[in-house]
């Protein structure tokens, strides 16, 4: 009898190890956590910051935050590195809000996320035909009139693409001007942005020039690295160049010039991606191109010129953005920007201001000084003439979607299953080394694209999040768990 109690003692000592062994082996390729408001979850950390979420609030539909501010984040944290990719799924109420979406980070100097969208009212409200596909495909494309196309028709036969709008969804082929005629020269543009931007340029029968200046402000501790690269349309790296910090890593505010030349012949004809990574202390102070169009995407961080400049100076600029909001992120900083001939005033730093341009086009605006940042749905140039647009319209929440140049919606929007008591599920799946980590979680934005304008919240109630690898058979989950038990072990001891 003392045998087989010891034997239950053993049993019931060692099950445990074996539960979580095998939960983070996961043999069958998948392991899922989840975080409900109001409990604590290991992997997934509540949404923050905590000003831009409610508290916890029950109903007879269980307990849920509402998202009050727009974006929140949360981090995710892997229960092991053989994972490949995570599908995030989301219960949520969208209410009346016009989008709610999800985003993976994918850099951390230019805070970019690879963004999905979970629901849309004005696409899902939307009585346009629905054109048939043969695929079940989360690529929408609605009709104004009665057309009889199918999906496909639709992308073979592509219509002008100034008559689309696109929600989260990128139309197949290439954007041409058969028109074009190259610069056969080069521009110059004097102006300070901060951190990390990037702009499309047109190539043809021409080669390729930029020559930019920038500096390492050094003010805040660490060191200062980034890189410029240039894409092609099909993702190619044509040319990249590293930067690297300048040996300072303090906060004495010492600012060095460098500069970089890149150049090159024979490109075929095409849009092409220039990406200028950077910390927040690097400051690109001036562009020299070659090319005709510079069109920097959804944003421009205009850096203040302290130890650069005696004064402040203005800056011009234009854009196809019908809604723009504008921060400062100093209190000496706050201004009066002129937008499409109205002035918004900045009344204080981190107060975002967003203004809404009734205008048709492309737009223009003026800032009395730097240390201005500006966000919208479309492109900014520093100039009329270098400004424009290869991609069809981004559907936001301030377009007039019944105007008579709309012809086409085209969406990205997942299948959306709801329960009996009113919660929606809906999931985006991210391949794992495509996002970063960020003190060891992967880290995702929640957004609320529409909310400085509609006001409307988004309750959530539950965030679930599926890793996924290959499956492996029992005997290799229990050697490859051993072998961690192994070098956890030696760790301890040696």
């Amino acid at each position: 009898m003392k045998s087989i109690g010891k034997i239950c003692i053993l049993i019931v000592a060692i099950a445990p190890v074996v539960w979580l062994s095998w939960l983070s082996a996961s043999p069958n390729g998948e392991r899922t956590v989840s975080w409900v408001p109001g409990e604590f979850s290991p992997f997934i950390t509540s949404p923050l910051p905590g000003e831009r979420v409610s508290s916890l609030q029950t109903s007879d539909r269980g307990s849920f935050i509402s998202l009050i501010g727009d974006p929140t984040y949360i981090g995710v944290f892997s229960p092991s590195n053989s994972f490949t990719s995570a599908t995030v799924s989301v219960e949520f109420d969208p209410h009346s809000a016009y989008a709610f979406e999800i985003g993976g980070l994918t850099n951390i100097a230019a805070y970019a996320f690879d963004f999905h969208a979970f629901s849309n009212s004005a696409i899902e409200s939307l009585d346009w035909t629905r054109l048939n596909s043969d695929e079940q495909s989360n690529f929408l494309v609605f009709a104004k009139d009665d057309a009889k196309l199918s999906v496909q028709d639709f992308l073979n036969h592509q219509p002008a693409r100034s008559s689309i709008a696109t929600y989260r969804a990128t139309l197949p082929g290439v954007y041409r001007e058969s028109s074009y005629v190259p610069l056969n020269g080069n521009q110059t543009f004097n102006v300070s942005l901060r951190g990390s931007h990037e702009y499309v340029t047109y190539i043809k029968n021409e080669p390729f020039r930029l020559d930019v200046m920038y500096q390492d402000i050094n003010r805040t501790f660490g060191a200062d690295e980034g890189y410029v690269r240039v894409y092609s349309e099909d993702g190619t790296v044509m040319v990249n160049e590293l930067i690297v910090d300048d040996g300072n890593i303090s906060e004495d505010q010492a600012q060095n010039a460098h500069s970089i030349s890149l150049s090159s012949n024979g490109w075929p004809e095409g849009v092409y991606r220039v990406e200028l990574s950077g910390t927040s202390d690097i400051v690109w102070r001036q562009f020299v191109i070659g090319q005709r169009y510079m069109a920097f995407k959804n944003r421009l961080f205009l850096a203040d010129d302290e130890g650069y400049l005696l004064n402040d100076r203005q800056t011009k600029f234009v854009t196809n953005s019908t809604s723009v909001v504008f921060e400062t992120l100093h209190a000496n900083s706050a201004q009066s920007i002129s937008f499409d001939g109205t002035d918004v005033e900045i009344p204080a730093p981190y107060t975002k201001v967003r203004t809404v341009s009734d205008a048709s086009g492309i737009v223009e605006g003026v800032t009395d000084a730097g240390d201005v940042k500006m966000i919208g749905e479309g492109k900014f140039a520093l100039s009329r003439t270098a400004f424009f647009d290869p991609d069809p319209r981004a559907l936001t929440a301030t377009t007039d979607i019944d105007s008579e140049s709309i012809e086409f919606v085209v969406a990205n929007l997942p299948s959306i299953s709801k329960t009996g008591d009113g919660w929606r599920t809906a999931s985006a799946t991210f391949a794992l080394s495509d996002l970063v980590t960020e003190s060891g979680a992967y880290k995702f934005a929640l957004s609320l694209p529409g909310q400085g304008i509609d006001g409307e919240v988004v309750d959530v109630h539950k965030i679930s999040v599926t890793f996924h690898k290959d499956p492996i058979s029992l005997w290799r989950a229990v050697w490859e768990e051993a072998r961690l038990w192994k070098h956890a072990l030696e760790e301890r001891l040696w």
